[in-house]
């Protein structure tokens, strides 16, 4: 098959070059593994000039914000229709981004739309979208949504969201979660990764690795940090990422008088993300009860690469990962809960051990990307169903 990707993302903290399309630059590459042929349309970020192993073709954009998913939205469909006039792709895959676009290009081709919705499409939560704005964005992810030939939602949580609040037909919809790269993200040795970074290798360090935005709990962690040190001062923490929360991270940090127990990774190179987990006694994912919907990237990676994981139950962690699975589950927004399992999990050598390797046999088994890409395939492989709507003679 022949694959053309539209995948806008825009963190607006980082205008030079966004992190958020990882999943989309794996799944690529997966494809392309398993014999298909894949173009990326990408906004024009220095990451996406540095992708290897599928094609390309890098969006320019227009700084002001409006114009930003405008300029991307015109541009895209402009070089898709010429790159289509060469090899005409048999799906259209993109991430929904508050516009159309990819639908009426998928239309005007001939080629079967699929549309992966990896969040709440107009997220309750949202301190930004409100009023007109906020109708506007529903009406076009229904739409969208009800016209796409599949839609591919992250947890089930979502897939019900998309069912009964954008009345998407369930048998179009298909779950298929985030998963990891069990090749990169792989077990290391601790005091090796620690002296790579110049970091005390006889210390317990609690790790966060991602972006730093409020939903993600970590004033609850460094509220957590601040009792976790009365009983085991010589504990440190790790995190690796940036992010809009950072300042004011920072000033809680020390006001906690945390500052010289935490190490501020900033943002790093992808391929040298396993390190630092490799450098992390133990690692964390403190989500905030109001969270939402969510595909808990960062929990697959800090399994596959061998470590015990502590994570808020919110549902859609709680639905994927358990003790079993190498996850302690605490309740979200709770500090002294937060404190006590990473304290407990310290004190047991041989627990961590444990959950290590359940967690690692978890992701080789069910969420390696090997796996999840078949598992796409030969969903969209099958005959897919038929589209209807309440009115269809009028549309």
């Amino acid at each position: 098959m022949r694959w053309f990707i539209f995948c806008y993302w825009y963190e607006p903290d980082a205008p030079s070059d966004p992190v958020g399309l990882v999943r989309i630059w794996t799944l690529a590459r997966q494809l392309v593994e398993q014999g298909d042929s894949v173009t990326v349309l990408p906004p024009r970020y220095r990451s996406s000039l540095l992708q290897r192993g599928f094609s390309t073709a890098p969006i320019p954009l227009l700084s002001w914000p409006v114009l930003r998913p405008l300029s991307y939205a015109v541009l895209s469909c402009l070089v898709g229709l010429v790159l289509a006039c060469k090899s005409k792709p048999d799906i259209v895959y993109y991430r929904w981004m508050n516009s159309p676009h990819p639908l009426l290009y998928a239309r005007l081709v001939g080629a079967q739309c699929v549309c992966e919705v990896n969040g709440e499409p107009v997220p309750d939560w949202s301190e930004t979208d409100r009023g007109l704005k906020r109708r506007l964005t529903h009406w076009l992810a229904s739409c969208a949504l009800r016209r796409c030939d599949r839609v591919v939602v992250l947890t089930d949580g979502l897939r019900d969201l998309v069912i009964h609040r954008y009345r998407v037909a369930a048998e179009r919809v298909a779950v298929v979660p985030s998963g990891t790269d069990t090749g990169l993200f792989a077990p290391q040795n601790a005091t090796t990764c620690r002296r790579r970074f110049e970091l005390d290798p006889e210390r317990d360090y609690i790790g966060f690795v991602g972006s730093f935005y409020r939903y993600q709990g970590l004033q609850c962690l460094l509220d957590a940090m601040a009792i976790v040190r009365r009983t085991r001062p010589s504990v440190h923490l790790l995190l690796v990422g940036d992010g809009e929360a950072v300042p004011e991270l920072k000033q809680q940090a020390e006001r906690l008088a945390l500052t010289s127990c935490i190490t501020w990774a900033g943002r790093i190179p992808y391929r040298e993300v396993p390190a630092w987990i490799g450098a992390m006694t133990l690692c964390v994912a403190p989500f905030r009860g109001d969270r939402g919907e969510t595909s808990p990237v960062k929990v697959f990676d800090y399994l596959a690469c061998g470590r015990p994981v502590i994570a808020s139950a919110i549902p859609s962690v709680s639905a994927i990962f358990s003790i079993e699975a190498g996850v302690a589950l605490v309740p979200p927004d709770d500090p002294v809960s937060l404190a006590e399992a990473v304290v407990a999990l310290l004190d047991d050598r041989e627990r961590q051990f444990h959950m290590a390797k359940q967690g690692r046999r978890f992701i080789e088994q069910d969420y390696s990307w090997m796996h999840l890409t078949t598992r796409l395939k030969e969903w969209l492989a099958a005959r897919p169903a038929p589209i209807h709507h309440a009115h269809s003679s009028v549309l």
